[in-house]
């Protein structure tokens, strides 16, 4: 009777041992599941200031940077949610609302040099997807998605054309025919596709044939 006692209470204490050891592996689970849930939330709102690092002297919509900053603020929401007493967090939470309400509009100059051009191509690229893949928890309709979507790339067209027109001129200037004519036809393939949805392109298409005839002119008169 002993013996069976025995058996039974080393039994119950085995059975209770792989109870609590279940139990506290599930738990150890959850805690690394959710540890790996915060990083990958940290780890996105360290990459989205660092876009927004990035636009200061940028001709960027003001609109971009509210929404990047919106966007930071719905993620830290979204890991207090998951994680309510994480270090840090309230205060995260509380200079994100702060900061939404320091955004200023940046110069809105479109003629950049080529160093400035390709660090607002890249930018306008990198913003472009985030948008197209709708990978912003900022809430947005679909309709502003899409404006501010066309106006990026207006905006950058802009750019390009300023850039462009600068370089033939300076070129014909110089007497480098073939390299100038090279930025004419990258002006064309940029402003074209634009002259019936946007005045301004149609404006410009009137200085690029100027340009472009007065290059080729030359460049026959080389030949």
């Amino acid at each position: 009777m002993e013996q069976t006692t025995l058996f039974i209470v080393v039994g119950g204490l085995l059975v209770l041992t792989l109870v609590l050891a279940s139990i506290i592996q599930r738990y150890n689970d959850f805690v690394e599941e959710r540890n790996q849930k915060v990083q990958r939330i940290l780890n996105r709102v360290t990459e989205i200031e660092a876009l927004i690092q990035r636009i200061p002297g940028l001709p960027v919509p003001v609109e971009v940077e509210t929404l990047l900053r919106q966007d930071i603020l719905a993620r830290l929401q979204a890991l207090k949610q998951i994680h309510p007493k994480y270090d840090g967090l309230n205060q995260m939470i509380q200079e994100a609302e702060q900061t939404m309400g320091q955004v200023k509009a940046q110069p809105q100059d479109t003629h950049l040099d080529a160093l400035r051009l390709e660090q607002f191509s890249r930018l306008l690229k990198e913003v472009n997807w985030l948008l197209k893949e709708r990978r912003l928890l900022a809430p947005m309709t679909d309709e502003f998605r899409d404006r501010l979507i066309a106006a990026l790339d207006f905006r950058h067209a802009e750019c390009l054309y300023h850039h462009h027109i600068k370089k033939a001129e300076q070129l014909e200037k110089e007497q480098q025919l073939h390299q100038a004519h090279w930025h004419c036809s990258q002006l064309k393939t940029l402003v074209e596709p634009l002259i019936q949805t946007h005045q301004q392109a149609a404006e410009w298409h009137k200085e690029i044939r100027r340009v472009c005839e007065k290059i080729s002119n030359n460049l026959r008169g080389t030949a």
